[in-house]
């Protein structure tokens, strides 16, 4: 049976999905070719007739919600995050100001990344790490790999005994819409939306006591993540590897590895295919 894509957004009604949803991770949209389907195999097909240019700016000045200047910090960072935690990332000519990406215009293609919550997809994991204590951990993987969805799970979970808090930066994790997350994130979880991971894990530090710090795809933070390993909190983290090799050289990684009492692969749509103690 032919589904309607069942997202927040009326300009993609023409794209049709012969397949379950939830075997969806991305909808492609490139200016002059047919919308493209990736599921979570990996595997791909077109799934609309062509979108045009009109079209595409169109679909773009949606998620941006008729308002783009409102999205401008986003936006200079390659996405905007829609309701319900997909985030849409954004090809086309970048401008610069200062050396730095000030906004990118002329959109030529959107990628949405369909978000999925899999309760218990992190059952293991927590039952192997932190059925006994609070523990730091960086989640390592692959692009469209699973880390956010195993994430948001282990939040929940880890919530039913620990004081957590989300450093949600692009919203991906908690789909936060008014003050409220659309995925169950726990019961004892509090949310930081929108700010950058090191002012939002200060400012979880310095105001909301929590046991254990959650945030996705950590970069340039070192100093946070320092300051939240002498500050009596652990935190757990994601970010791109395809094994714990990779995970431990690369630069922004392996500086922060020695902060982490565990780190874990994750591989093939959530399975973890490594975990690695470095201190009990």
């Amino acid at each position: 049976m032919t589904e309607t894509l069942k997202l927040p957004l009326a300009s993609i009604s023409k794209i049709r999905i012969e397949k379950p949803l939830s075997s969806v991770a991305e909808i492609r949209l490139r200016s002059g070719r047919p919308a493209v389907c990736v599921e979570t195999s990996g595997k791909m097909f077109p799934c609309s007739e062509p979108f045009c240019a009109k079209e595409i700016a169109e679909v773009f000045a949606e998620i941006c919600r008729y308002s783009v200047y409102s999205f401008e910090h986003d936006i200079a960072r390659g996405f905007v995050t829609i309701n319900g935690g997909h985030r849409v990332g954004i090809s086309g000519m970048c401008v610069y100001k200062n050396e730095k990406v000030e906004t990118i215009r002329d959109i030529s293609g959107l990628n949405i990344r369909i978000a999925h919550e899999i309760k218990g997809c992190a059952d293991g994991l927590f039952e192997m790490i932190f059925s006994d204590k609070p523990r730091s951990l960086l989640l390592g993987g692959a692009a469209m790999s699973g880390k956010t969805t195993i994430l948001r799970d282990l939040s929940r979970r880890l919530s039913e005994k620990y004081r957590v808090t989300v450093i949600d930066t692009r919203g991906e994790i908690s789909a936060m819409i008014k003050g409220t997350p659309s995925f169950d994130i726990g019961l004892n979880t509090d949310v930081l939306c929108g700010c950058e991971k090191t002012d939002g894990i200060l400012m979880a530090l310095r105001t909301l006591s929590p046991e254990i710090i959650v945030c996705d795809e950590i970069g340039d933070d070192e100093k946070a993540i320092e300051q939240c390993a002498f500050c009596g909190a652990k935190i757990i983290a994601s970010a791109h590897a395809g094994d714990y090799s990779e995970l431990s050289k690369r630069p922004s990684t392996s500086a922060v590895l020695q902060y982490f009492d565990c780190a874990a692969i994750v591989k093939d749509r959530g399975n973890i295919s490594e975990i690695h103690v470095m201190r009990d």
